[in-house]
């Protein structure tokens, strides 16, 4: 994330895959606490469990090179964001957002 702390309301995400060989994605959940709280994640299929974490959007599977964008209205509180794609997450590849 290019910033860490974003004003409440309507925002877009603008997400590039800059991999050369590796597909990304980038989803949103709703984090009560970011640094407390752990994301329910599905240990045999190596990734977050979408529906669970409250999914608020993504944008899916980037292809090497691609652009997308993700246009949100977020209220004040703490987010996480994350690619998906299996092992990606515990790799770590996620990172959270304060929204004020």
């Amino acid at each position: 994330l290019d910033k860490t702390v974003v004003p409440a309301g309507e925002g877009t995400f603008k997400v590039s895959n800059t991999s050369k060989d590796t597909v990304h994605e980038m989803i949103v959940v709703p984090a009560a606490d970011a640094k407390k709280t752990a994301l329910p994640y599905v240990k045999n299929e190596n990734r977050v469990n979408e529906d669970a974490a409250g999914h608020l959007g993504e944008v899916s599977e980037l292809d090497p090179g691609k652009t997308g964008s993700l246009t949100l209205d977020l209220k004040p509180g703490s987010y996480a964001v994350f690619c998906n794609i299996p092992g990606h997450f515990m790799n770590g590849m996620w990172a959270t957002i304060l929204v004020k």
